[in-house]
């Protein structure tokens, strides 16, 4: 998924260890305060001291020949709301809107690259339907996501797995784009050929047994 993997790798670790006061969040963020970008796109001076800061690890985003597979894999449709964690450049969450979604949702812990998406989403004019937020991508309520889209790491997957079984409803499809989720079977695996590297998608689907087991712990 379009995202700094491994600052969000990070992240991941950083909770399941108990230590996210060293990742940088912002403090908003951390406490599940989500900042919505709007009108002009320009976050407040609250995100200078961020700016800049896991951008140092990289960035890299899905493949632009990627996204269609991503996006026909999870079967977009009228119904759907689609959820971007780590959201980068927005590439994702605009293919799932033009595919037919109804709203998209993308987070970013990066004010940059938040800012980023936004600009990106003003620019193909789908502001309407889809809202970008800086902050943590934890944070978000995923209770009418019915379409969500990884690229993070496998550690962030295992961190995001129980919130996914919990949250989104029965028939929610996720896509992760080369990093599984251990013992979840996925549903369907599609291998995607690109001159550099042969990238494996996977897709689950959160069904009623699911949601049951999830109510029994």
């Amino acid at each position: 998924m379009p995202y700094e993997r491994l600052s969000l790798f990070l992240l991941g670790l950083g909770l399941v260890l108990g230590l996210q006061s060293v990742i940088l969040v912002p403090e908003t963020a951390a406490q599940g305060g989500l900042v919505r970008l709007e009108g002009d796109g320009r976050l407040g001076p609250e995100a200078d001291e961020y700016r800049g800061v896991s951008s140092a690890y990289g960035y890299e985003g899905t493949p632009r020949s990627v996204v269609p597979e991503m996006i026909e894999l999870a079967a977009v449709n009228e119904d759907d709301v689609a959820y971007e964690p780590g959201c980068g450049d927005a590439r994702i969450v605009i293919a799932a809107v033009q595919a037919g979604a109804k709203r998209g949702l993308g987070v970013d812990i990066n004010p940059d690259l938040a800012e980023v998406c936004y600009a990106r989403v003003k620019a193909a004019e789908l502001e309407e339907k889809i809202e970008i937020y800086w902050g943590n991508a934890l944070d978000l309520d995923m209770s009418e996501v019915t379409a969500v889209f990884l690229f993070m790491g496998n550690s962030f997957n295992m961190v995001m797995r129980p919130m996914l079984w919990e949250q989104l409803p029965v028939g929610a499809r996720v896509v992760s784009n080369d990093f599984h989720m251990r013992d979840w079977e996925p549903d369907k695996t599609v291998r995607v050929e690109t001159p550099d590297h042969t990238y494996v998608l996977y897709l689950w689907t959160i069904t009623t047994q699911i949601k049951e087991k999830t109510e029994e712990r």
